[in-house]
């Protein structure tokens, strides 16, 4: 008898086939009785258990409790909804939504290790497609300063088993949009980025980000889809798109390229893309999960000691961009209609604050948006961008080019173009080899009517591209080659038929 009951409770130990405990510190009022519990008493929550159990025909279910003082507490979606958290630190406040957001949905569900291992492989391919076509915005100081914000907003550690962390990659793109794939990856856009003026606001962002991922709303979003293609028909589908946009992205990029010269239409080819993306990777979110990551944001704003109002201070500069673009930005898929108005007004009360130490901190990001921008023709949403650099004395030659040909396309007088000519000269003592100062230089004399400087300028730039041309002879193998041997042929040849206009008109 006493062997029988020994082989049962060892049967009965092996349908526990796995184990995990995370010590939290949690305090909770019960809003309802909850056996042993009753209204209004106070849980002290110090760990949560995750077990494996095998049930009676072999199919293992994934169960969650909650350890308070002597007594273990199932986690369901009735425990979830009658726990009222305070909350100590950040990582108390993950611990808790967790609980009362995920936790309940895993254990009808499971973990789902396919799906989840699916979607991170998918994710881990477009990451490597932005990288390798060049989409991603290689500014390593940048990426290591919004590194040093995540590591305070982020939990250390997810209390329902999932291994990821969240890590960063930023996208060389005008819009403004970020999003969070379920492997912890997020997307942040430079044109987001030099949208916001305080770290504050930056922290918003991030935090509404993290909020999508430790929520798992994207795994849920997949789960509610109907139909999702192959994995390699689909990625089959983008290829073609996204070398279009890697070979505007090189033209772009190219050290000999003026801005201006690239095909119109990239950055919208670019979000195209990602909207897919974000649609099969479950990023397409409700405005439920949208209000709930909105709330968690201002939470961890407030428990970080950054200002509570800063997501409304953010969603609201974003509204105005818009307005002022008459843009239809995928962040804001309804931004005309009032959900987008309700949210701003949800998060707090918009402040009209700004940096200047943090907007030296995004510069660079601030002029790739600026030189984006300009291949778009949009002349007057550039100036404030490249402005704001000059005005933090953190401005490169590229800005001042970038604001003269501005002033060439938006006005004529001889103050605008006095101007002109002192932003090429100021380019031009920050990096005196710019093959873009040439152009912007020799059009602002021309209109000043001073054709013998003109002219000169024009012989000097057909010798900086005969130079040129000779260097790239013996590259022609780097992705940027051919452009940058159209720019030259085109080039030259425009300044050797000006030569011509401009002895005819001295």
């Amino acid at each position: 008898m006493k062997r029988i009951l020994l082989l049962l409770s060892l049967l009965c130990v092996g349908l526990l086939v796995n184990a995990q405990t995370y010590r939290v510190d949690l305090n909770a009022t019960i809003t309802d009785d909850i056996k042993p519990f009753k209204k209004g008493d106070i849980l002290n929550i110090s760990k949560l258990v995750h077990n494996v159990v095998v049930n009676d025909m072999g199919t293992p279910k994934d169960e969650y409790s909650i350890i308070v003082e002597n007594d273990t507490i199932p986690i369901n979606e009735k425990l979830a909804e009658r726990l009222d958290f305070k909350y100590k630190n950040i990582q108390s406040l993950w611990d808790a939504k967790i609980i009362q957001n995920v936790l309940p949905g895993l254990e009808k569900k499971g973990i789902q290790k396919s799906l989840r291992l699916e979607m991170e492989e998918e994710a881990l391919d477009y990451i490597r497609n932005v990288q390798e076509y060049g989409i991603a915005f290689n500014d390593p100081y940048l990426e290591n300063y919004i590194y040093g914000l995540v590591s305070k907003i982020a939990p250390s550690t997810l209390v329902d088993c999932r291994p990821g962390n969240v890590n960063i990659l930023i996208l060389d793109n005008p819009t403004m949009n970020a999003c969070m794939y379920s492997n912890g990856t997020m997307i942040i856009n430079t044109g987001l980025i030099s949208t916001l003026h305080t770290e504050d606001e930056l922290v918003a962002i991030l935090a509404h980000e993290i909020a999508h991922f430790v929520l798992d709303h994207s795994v849920q979003n997949v789960n509610a889809a109907i139909t999702r293609k192959k994995r390699a028909e689909f990625w089959a589908g983008l290829a073609t798109g996204l070398t279009a946009v890697a070979e505007g992205v090189a033209a772009a990029k190219s050290n000999y390229y003026i801005p201006g010269a690239a095909t119109l239409g990239m950055a919208a080819l670019s979000t195209s893309i990602a909207s897919q993306v974000i649609d099969r990777l479950g990023m397409n979110y409700n405005s439920k999960q949208e209000d709930a990551a909105d709330k968690v944001a201002v939470m961890a704003l407030e428990i970080l000691g950054y200002d509570k109002n800063a997501l409304a201070t953010a969603l609201n500069r974003m509204k105005d961009v818009m307005v002022l673009e008459r843009s239809n930005a995928m962040y804001f898929q309804t931004y005309s209609h009032p959900a987008l108005i309700n949210r701003i007004f949800k998060a707090g009360k918009p402040q009209n604050t700004s940096n200047q130490t943090f907007e030296q901190e995004i510069s660079f990001a601030v002029t790739s948006t600026a030189r984006m921008k300009f291949e778009d023709r949009r002349f007057r949403q550039v100036l404030p961008l490249v402005n704001q650099n000059i005005y933090n004395d953190v401005a490169t030659a590229e800005d001042y080019i970038l604001k003269a040909n501005c002033l060439l396309a938006l006005s004529n007088d001889s103050q605008n173009n006095m101007e002109i000519l002192e932003l090429v000269e100021t380019a031009r003592s920050l990096e005196p080899t710019n093959i873009n100062i040439y152009k912007a230089e020799i059009l602002g004399n021309l209109r000043l009517r001073k054709f013998d400087v003109a002219q000169q300028l024009l012989q000097s730039y057909i010798s900086a591209l005969n130079e040129i041309e000779m260097q790239l002879k013996d590259i022609e193998s780097d992705i940027t080659w051919d452009a940058n041997y159209k720019f030259v042929i085109s080039e030259r040849d425009w300044a050797n038929r000006m030569l011509i206009k401009v002895k005819v008109m001295q």
